[in-house]
C-alpha cells in the first residue's frame, strides 16, 4: 500500500492496569507470563471480529479494525475474555484488567507502521481511561449504531492531539447492571442515614441551586450551558453532576482530574469517574482541593423534611 493512501480505521489499545504493580509484586518472570496471557486472550479477541494486533508495546497491544462496529464489540469482549479467564483461573496472580481506548478515523502506512489521526487519538484516549474502562471518541460514537451507544456517557473535552480543536471523549458501558452494582456497593448505613434527605441546596459565590423530587438533575462544570458554571483552574467543562432519586443525592464524577469532597464530619473522599452519595453538609471541589484552587469550592447542604 502507497505511503499517501488514506484510509479510515477504528485503532484500539488496550493497555494492562497495574502492570508495574505486577512487576514489583511477582517479579518479573511471573509478571511476564501473565501479561502474555493476557495479550494473547486480546489477540484471540480482535482475530475473530476482524481486527489484528499491530504491535505489542510491553503491556500494551495496538489493535486494528475495518470499522467502528468491529472495534466497539471488541472492545467489551475484551473486558468480558478477562474477566472469564480471571474466574476460571488462567492468571497465577489472580485477576488482570486493561484499559481501553479507541478511535475511528483517518490512517496512512509508512511501511508497516499505521500513522495519522487514528493512532493519534486513540493513544490520547487510552492516557485517560482507567481500569476496566473503555473511552472512545465522540467521531467513533457517532459512527456507531444506536445499539452500540445508546447507554454512552460523555467524560470530558480535551484539546486534540491530532487537531486543532476539541476531543470529546466517551465511556461505553460494558458490565451489565452499572448503576446497580455501583449503588448497591456502597456503605448500607450512608444510605439509611441519607434515605430521609429530601432539599439539597448547592452554593457558589452568590448563585444557590435546589435540588429536590420536582428538580431533580443538576449539571456542573466551567461552561457555561452547565446548570451551574464553576470557575475553577482544574474544572472540565462538564465535570460532575448530581441527580436525585429514591430519595437520595448522588454525585457522579466525569471529569479528568476528579472531584474531592469534604464533609462536615471530617471525611474526605475524591472520585474520578465515580459516584457517591452526598449526606449532610460540606464542601465540593471540582477539579482541585482548597489549597490549590479554592474557587473550585461549592458549599452543600442536605435538609430532612
Amino acid at each position: 500500500m502507497s505511503d499517501d493512501t488514506i484510509q479510515k480505521l477504528a485503532i484500539l489499545y488496550a493497555d494492562v492496569s497495574g502492570s508495574t504493580h505486577i512487576y514489583e509484586t511477582h517479579g518479573d518472570v511471573v509478571a511476564r507470563q501473565n501479561i502474555e496471557t493476557c495479550i494473547a486472550i486480546l489477540s484471540d479477541v480482535a482475530s475473530s471480529l476482524d481486527g489484528d494486533v499491530v504491535k505489542t508495546i510491553g503491556d500494551e497491544a495496538m489493535c486494528k479494525f475495518p470499522n467502528p462496529v468491529k472495534a466497539a464489540m471488541a472492545a467489551r469482549a475484551m473486558h468480558e475474555a478477562l474477566q472469564l479467564a480471571s474466574e476460571q483461573g488462567k492468571f497465577s496472580i489472580g485477576e488482570v484488567h486493561v484499559k481501553i481506548g479507541w478511535h475511528y478515523g483517518a490512517v496512512r502506512y509508512r511501511g508497516k507502521e499505521i500513522i495519522g489521526e487514528a493512532p493519534i487519538i486513540a493513544q490520547q484516549i487510552i492516557n485517560l481511561a482507567k481500569k476496566d474502562e473503555i473511552l472512545t471518541s465522540s467521531q467513533s460514537i457517532d459512527a456507531l449504531p444506536e445499539e452500540l451507544k445508546y447507554n454512552a456517557r460523555f467524560i470530558d473535552s480535551v484539546e486534540a492531539d491530532a487537531w486543532d480543536g476539541e476531543l470529546k471523549v466517551y465511556g461505553i458501558p460494558w458490565e451489565e447492571e452499572e448503576e446497580v452494582t455501583r449503588i448497591g456497593s456502597l456503605p448500607s448505613a450512608i444510605a439509611e442515614d441519607d434515605a430521609t434527605h429530601k432539599i439539597l441546596l448547592l452554593d457558589y459565590g452568590d448563585k444557590q441551586i435546589r435540588l429536590d423530587s420536582e428538580h431533580t438533575h443538576c449539571t456542573i462544570g466551567r461552561g457555561d450551558n452547565n446548570d451551574l458554571s464553576v470557575d475553577g483552574n482544574f474544572t472540565s467543562k462538564s465535570h460532575a453532576e448530581i441527580t436525585y432519586r429514591h430519595g437520595v443525592f448522588h454525585l457522579q464524577d466525569n471529569s479528568t482530574n476528579g472531584t474531592a469532597v469534604y464533609f462536615a464530619n471530617g471525611r474526605n473522599i475524591r472520585l474520578h469517574r465515580e459516584e457517591e452519595m452526598l449526606g449532610d453538609h460540606g464542601t465540593i471541589y471540582f477539579g482541585g482541593t482548597p489549597l490549590n484552587d479554592p474557587h473550585a469550592g461549592v458549599i452543600f447542604r442536605c435538609h430532612r423534611i
